[in-house]
Order: C-alpha cells, then structure tokens, then sequence
C-alpha cells in the first residue's frame, strides 16, 4: 500500500510567538477558546495537505488547486516542492488564491541540506518549513535528530522562516524510560522548532492529544485534521504502523476523534493553522477532502 509512511521514508531517504510576531507573515487570530459554547470551532482559513490528492496532483498540478479551491480551501500545505518550478507553485498559487503556507521536506543532518531547503522555501513563498518523518532506534539517535533539527531552526529563522516538525506514532516507542517525542521536545528549542500534530496519528499512537496540549502549550503551531476510524476491522497495535493494505483513515467527523474537544484547547495549543489529511480515501480524494471541509466549516464548540 502506498501510505504516507512509505513515502515519507523514501524522502527521508533523499516558536514562540514573539519570534513569530517579528515576521512578515500575517498571523492569524487566536482560536476560540475552550468556553465559548456555541461559537464556531475554526472561524480562520482551512487549508488542505496536497498529500491528500497527490495522484491529482502528480497529473494535473494546476488543476487540482482549482478544484481544491472551488472545495473552498483557503490554505495549502505543499509536496514535492523540489521537484516543481518555484515559478510555476507561485503562479498556479496566485491564479487559485490559494496560500501556500508550508511544505514538507525530508529530513537530512547538514547545513547545507537546510539551507537549500530554506532557500527554496523563501523562493516558494512558504511560511514554514516541516519536516514530516524521522526516526531512531535509541535515544542517542532521537539525540541526533533533535540536533539536526535545532539547526534546521536557526537557519530557517534567519531566513524569515519557522522550522517544525510533524509526528506519525514512531516517536511515542518507549526509549528505555522515555519516548522519542519526549526526547525531541526537551532537546529542541521551542522558538527554533515548533510541532505540528498529526491528531490522526497522535491517537492511532494511543495518545491523548489535549494532553499534549497541556503538555507542551503554544508549541503545536500547525494542527493535521485526519480522523480514525469507529472499526478498523484489524487487530490495532499502537506501536505499528497499519497492515500493509488496511486503511484507517476516514473523513473528518465521521470517526473517533473529538473534534469538538480538540478545537476547544487550541488556544492552549497555540495553533495557527489546521490541514485537512487523508492518508487513504475509499470514494475520490477531492470528494473526500470536500466532505472534511464541509464538516469543519459547520463544527461549533456547543
């Protein structure tokens, strides 16, 4: 099955807010907090990881903005941005009025490696640069990795950029006493390097994301909506990833998760902007995206 893991391992292969508020990019305002009843969850801008369409994409680049637009996304979280013109995403980007705000980029240890990235971002017009997949096998490794990432920081952040970093369930393995995550969240600077939960995969982790939240308040800048589920029709193992050929994913609000409750503690988590993913679809991935955002233009916290 071509899940994200399996292609985000073969690119692996190849802040605080007053750091944030000295930057160009326009902020968008605090989310509703926990006790307006009745308010809308997510009044700003939904945006849409391009993973989600990434067949589409592949075929028709430009087309599938439109149609990701006509949806009534507002936002996008890019693929594949080294291996698109900067030119063209900025064009295809203006005529959809669409707003890129970041991108995925695998993971590498240089500086050199972080700086192309961060130069190709700027060229880009990004916001943010992520890194959505890392691994390590003990805890001098996850070491490594925050390391990498700390500099990938401070060369985004002289760029104008903001580095962070997006979660699958490999990082909640137990590492002696600790968990990866821990260990990347304690070794990193928080203004150099921000989260970005993947709820989906945070709860396939047998997490609890509010806990996080309230773990590590102001840091989940960026949020993936991907829900889970009701009966995965598998023997669920939180320390693997899915059989090879099942498919937990499904549209935003038709699984487990409590998106009520997950958008009631987004001032908490300090989110700025949320990202509709869906790793694997049953019906056509436009449709699918379009029944995420139709859920999330109507949710209200009461």
């Amino acid at each position: 099955m071509n899940t994200r893991r399996h292609f985000l391992s073969r690119a692996a292969g190849l802040t605080a807010a007053g750091f944030l508020a000295r930057r160009a990019w326009p902020l968008l305002p605090a989310s509703p907090a926990a006790g307006s009843r009745g308010a809308l969850a997510w009044p700003h801008p939904i945006g849409l990881q391009i993973y989600t369409v990434r067949r589409e994409w592949a075929r028709d680049p430009l087309g599938t903005l439109e149609a990701v637009a006509r949806i009534g996304y507002r936002e996008v979280e890019l693929i594949d941005v080294e291996k698109t013109p900067a030119a063209s995403l900025r064009r295809w980007l203006r005529q959809t009025r669409l707003r890129a705000v970041g991108g995925h980029f695998g993971y590498g240890h240089t500086a050199a490696h972080w700086q192309r990235i961060a130069d190709l971002a700027r060229r880009v017009g990004l916001r943010y640069v992520v890194c959505p997949f890392a691994n390590a096998a003990d805890a001098a490794g996850w070491q490594k990795i925050a390391a990498s990432f700390n500099l990938a920081g401070r060369i985004c952040q002289r760029a104008g950029l903001q580095f962070a970093y997006h979660n699958h369930l490999q990082e909640f393995r137990p590492v002696g006493n600790t968990t990866g995550y821990a260990i990347l969240a304690a070794h990193t600077d928080p203004r150099l390097v921000q989260l970005e939960m993947d709820v989906f995969w945070l709860t396939y982790a047998g997490q609890d994301p509010i806990a996080y939240f309230h773990r590590y308040p102001g840091r989940y800048t960026l949020l993936h909506v991907k829900d889970m589920k009701k009966r995965l029709g598998y023997r669920w193992n939180p320390r693997q990833f899915p059989p090879r050929g099942r498919d937990p994913f499904t549209e935003a609000g038709r699984g487990r998760i409590d998106w009520r409750a997950i958008f009631a503690h987004a001032r908490l988590a300090g989110v700025r902007h949320i990202f509709v993913e869906q790793d694997q679809t049953r019906r056509p991935p436009l449709q699918a995206a379009a029944i995420s955002y139709d859920y999330l233009r109507r949710l209200r916290l009461g």
